[in-house]
């Protein structure tokens, strides 16, 4: 601990301060606190650390009420009855803090009346271009913010600023980095302050041992968090986090020095409660366990810590994507929304998580959610405000707006929800209007091409998640699935080939009365499907004539709910023609000598997802399939065919302007992995925290599904961050719902996908052609069989980062 903040404290006892004293009751101990010219800060807090109990803070000069034991008088602080030994700590906002162990006597003898801790004053502080030595707290949070690298997350806004410590154990100078300038550690010591160190000097000196001479960090800003954490009473709420790269082997005691060394110099913090309160959170799993050992060592002098987990656990909000939305609030269950037809002029309030979620004007639910939720991975490729807010249809700023028309924002700040007008709400649906986009395909390549004969540069004739199958087949060998693909030329030829059989439209009727639609919309549909048919004398037309009519059709374009049933009409067409014979024989035969009698799926590839702009992300069908019988390739495949004019996957495509008749459908044909131990999706950078390099994984046990739960099913949420020494370590956020007491995955698992989703980073990012910090790639993965095995099952491009 550095001489400059252990200084000798004066006990000066009855003589001097006699008159004092002598006014207070037996037992009780006067601490005064000043500086050396007899002069009290104008707001300080005095924690209180016994060898048994937790420690005791009082915040004096702030308004705050008394704590039980120490009350705020003039000058200091009057104590009652301290335990024989204490450990005095004074910390006071641009002073040096004072710490030092007291003997008060023995127990039931009498305590000495009077205390004084004389503190020191600060150098001025001093700002520059580059950076400041310290934030007065006359501007607030103001000088912070100027000098931090701003973003917005699940926590809310952000204000990142990098500090450098200098100068250890001695004069200890603290710098905090004008980061927008100076992102980098390294860079702003060499150049701005001139230390001559080579890069592998300044990380022996700064990240490395107990002798170092530097330390670095990021302190971290939320003004609007509020979070609940059980060790605390109060909710944590406009915090600033301090913290350490995940490799930084710094002890618990470092921690605390630099605590001490930052708090300070911080004006606007508060000292005592949990209110802009600077708080220490462990980078990992290690730290965390090295911290919890002693806790005390952060604790005594009256600091916080907080792990990932309890801050996560304690959030009552998420800001999770920023946007305005004009529509109808409505009040949902996932059930009801199933059987609801709802449209971009709709706002909605989910009770829970839904497992899709069709095109709305924006969406607030009633559970928590992950970054990789289906809801917010749509808001986010939409861009439609996405707001986690539990218990917000019983708020009575919310409930009476329900059913009403509503403007709806949520901002890296907050969010607002406010009745509005229907010239308003008309006026803003205008303005959305999107530039048309027409996909390209080559749809002249046939055959049933191996992954092994296709790569990337395939992606115009077979799509890109059959593409990308290819080279992670290529990459990883086992550790990826083996096929083929079916290229865009056979969807093409389906659709211009098969022509609609005589009554298969009453088929279709019956199909949507069978789905719970009115048998008014569904009569209204059939008229438009015997069109087709050859009603009237007309010729029948085929499966691609059917498809340019319904685009075409201003009465289908106007009408959602109509829209809606013309649609399910069409997927249920496309799913009962049969196909050409000849080549249904060629796919299973394909099937059969690459799979045998295995299972395998059939996967959606089109030339409208997983590209670096537009996810797509579930918006068309997959299903299983078999070389031969009832659920023979060549009669599955149609279902995923027929996905193209889903519901869903067609309003999609409407509200980016997509041209539907330019959309492609190629197939993945892949093994089955029947017996799955664990899935789960991997970011191949830290969403989490984007201050800190890393991946983010979301895992759940067996097949229950990651971004769509299931009756509540939370997934596993970690961060894997590089660790002290060398390796990687996990940073928890929570545990599965379903194993709330241990990860599901094993380190060495953890480990095993860290290596190959590092593989597979590297090598996209070759492939897109950008440096890899530029690129983050969203992998599935899977554990399977006895053995638990690891397969990367899908590799797409981010499309937030």
């Amino acid at each position: 601990m550095s001489h400059m903040m252990r200084k000798t404290i004066l006990l000066v006892v009855p003589m001097l301060l006699a008159a004092c004293a002598s006014e207070l009751d037996r037992g009780t101990v006067l601490v005064t606190v000043s500086d050396a010219a007899g002069n009290t800060p104008s707001r300080f807090a005095l924690t209180v650390a016994a060898p048994a109990g937790e420690p005791e803070t009082v915040e004096c000069g702030a308004g705050l009420e008394p704590v039980a034991g120490l009350d705020c008088v003039a000058h200091g602080v009057r104590m009652d009855k301290p335990s024989p030994v204490a450990l005095l700590t004074v910390r006071a906002p641009g002073y040096a803090p004072l710490q030092q162990e007291i003997d008060f006597g023995p127990a039931g003898g009498e305590a000495p009346g009077a205390v004084t801790l004389e503190i020191a004053a600060l150098p001025p502080f001093e700002k520059t271009d580059d950076y400041s030595t310290g934030l007065t707290e006359a501007d607030g949070p103001s000088p912070l913010i100027e000098l931090a690298s701003g973003s917005s997350g699940e926590l809310g806004p952000a204000h990142a600023i990098k500090f450098f410590i200098h100068d250890l154990p001695g004069k200890a100078e603290v710098y905090f980095q004008d980061t927008g300038k100076h992102p980098i550690h390294y860079d702003f010591a060499h150049d701005v302050l001139g230390i001559p160190w080579s890069p592998i000097e300044f990380g022996d000196h700064t990240y490395v041992g107990k002798d170092r001479t530097c330390m670095a960090g990021t302190l971290v800003f939320y003004p609007d968090m509020k979070v609940r954490n059980l060790r605390l009473p109060t909710p944590v709420s406009a915090p600033v986090f301090l913290e350490f790269f995940p490799s930084d082997n710094l002890t618990p005691d470092q921690v605390e020095l630099a605590l001490r060394l930052l708090e300070p110099r911080i004006g606007f913090l508060r000292l005592s409660g949990t209110a802009n309160r600077l708080i220490y959170v462990p980078a990992g799993a290690v730290q965390e366990q090295e911290l919890a050992a002693d806790p005390s060592v952060i604790e005594r002098g009256g600091f916080l810590w907080m792990t990932h987990e309890e801050i996560y656990q304690g959030l009552d909000m998420q800001l999770l994507n920023p946007g305005i939305a004009y529509g109808t609030l409505r009040l949902l269950s996932p059930e009801e929304l199933e059987e609801t037809v709802v449209s971009y002029t709709d706002v909605l309030l989910l009770t829970r998580l839904p497992i899709e979620l069709p095109i709305v004007g924006g969406t607030i639910t009633e559970e928590l959610q992950t970054p990789l939720a289906h809801v917010n991975v749509a808001a986010r490729t939409r861009g439609t405000p996405n707001l986690a807010l539990p218990g917000a249809s019983q708020m009575p700023e919310i409930a009476p707006l329900i059913g009403k028309l509503v403007r709806f924002e949520v901002t890296s700040a907050g969010y607002t929800l406010e009745e509005t007008t229907l010239d308003e709400a008309q006026e803003f649906w205008k303005s959305q209007h999107k530039e048309a986009k027409v996909p390209q395909s080559d749809d002249e390549r046939d055959g049933l091409p191996l992954f092994a004969e296709i790569g990337f540069a395939d992606s115009v004739s077979v799509g890109v998640k059959a593409a990308n199958l290819a080279e992670l087949h290529k990459l990883l060998k086992d550790k990826a699935p083996y096929g083929f693909a079916v290229p865009f030329h056979y969807y093409l030829a389906f659709m211009n080939g098969a022509v609609l059989p005589a009554g298969i439209c009453d088929d279709a009727r019956d199909d949507c009365l069978s789905e719970g639609r009115t048998d008014g919309i569904c009569g209204k549909a059939r008229q438009f499907c015997a069109k087709g048919e050859g009603a009237g004398g007309n010729a029948a037309e085929t499966l691609w004539q059917y498809a340019t009519r319904l685009v075409g059709d201003d009465a289908v374009r106007a009408d959602s709910l109509y829209r809606e049933a013309v649609l399910d009409g069409l997927v249920f067409l496309v799913g009962h023609v049969p196909v050409d014979p000849a080549f249904g024989a060629e796919l299973d035969a394909r099937v059969g000598e690459v799979f045998g009698n295995l299972k395998v799926r059939l996967r959606s590839s089109t030339n409208t997802e997983d590209l670096e702009d537009f996810s797509g992300a579930g918006l068309y069908e997959s299903y299983a399939a078999y070389a031969s019988g009832d659920k023979a390739a060549s009669l599955r495949i149609r279902k995923v065919w027929a996905s193209v004019w889903a519901w869903r996957a067609y309003e999609e495509r409407a509200f980016w302007n997509i041209e539907h008749l330019a959309v492609r459908m190629g197939v993945a044909v892949n093994q089955a992995f029947p017996d799955e131990q664990a899935n789960g999706v991997l970011i191949t950078q830290n969403i989490a925290d984007p201050f800190v390099a890393g991946m983010y994984v979301n895992v759940q046990l067996g097949e229950v599904p990651v971004t769509n739960p299931e009756n509540g099913a939370l997934p596993e949420v970690f961060s894997i961050l590089p660790r002290p020494g060398g390796g990687i370590q996990v940073a928890r956020q929570r545990f599965s719902s379903l194993s709330p007491d241990e990860p599901i995955l094993t380190d060495p698992e953890v480990i095993a996908l860290f290596l190959a989703s590092t593989k597979v980073h590297k090598h996209f990012a070759a492939l897109y052609g950008k440096p890899e910090p530029a690129v983050a790639m969203d992998l599935e993965f899977k554990f399977h069989g006895p053995e638990r095995a690891l397969i990367i099952k899908q590799a797409r491009p981010y499309t937030d980062w």
